[in-house]
């Protein structure tokens, strides 16, 4: 019945391969892309939702894909450190683990553990330090408590690339 009434009328059948290929030609342009984007659930964004809820207000966060980005602008004043060589980038690498472990215990395990990769980037008036990291090494930092595996698991799983201005 509907292919008699298709061939009795072939300028619908026309109308609707032509409104086909408008519509396939704007989701290649993205209009129909952003909110399907948006839609799609990542282990990224639903550790976002905990996460946002408990962090200061010196950073910021954001998905890209199933990726985590997070900038801090650090609080650290360096006139107020001791005048030792090295005590501004110890008290910037301090507050770099610091932040690691903040966002290991305070989002959802298996979700952290899910994202792919974690990049930190850690501002302060004299220094920038990019961090890179993967979700699941993370997720460690939740059970560790001494000192020495802490720093022992930073040296083996964290990527930094120190910038100085």
């Amino acid at each position: 019945m509907i292919p008699k009434s298709l061939m009795k009328n072939p300028v619908l059948v026309v109308g609707i391969l032509f409104m086909f290929i408008f519509l396939s030609g704007l989701r290649e342009k993205g209009f129909f892309g952003q909110r399907a984007e948006r839609l799609t659930p990542t282990s990224c964004k639903a550790t976002l939702v905990m996460l946002n809820k408990r962090i200061p207000a010196n950073w910021a966060t954001k998905c890209d894909g199933n990726n985590l980005h997070v900038d801090i602008n650090s609080t650290i004043d360096a006139s107020k450190l001791v005048k030792e060589k090295n005590a501004l980038k110890m008290a910037v690498y301090r507050e770099l683990a610091n932040s690691l472990i903040f966002i290991a215990k305070n989002s959802p395990s298996d979700n952290i553990e899910r994202t792919d990769a974690v990049t930190l980037t850690l501002t302060q008036a004299q220094i920038k330090i990019n961090a890179a990291t993967m979700g699941k090494d993370i997720a460690k930092f939740r059970t560790l408590k001494s000192e020495k595996f802490i720093m022992d698991h930073l040296y083996a799983s964290v990527k930094v690339q120190e910038i100085v201005k």
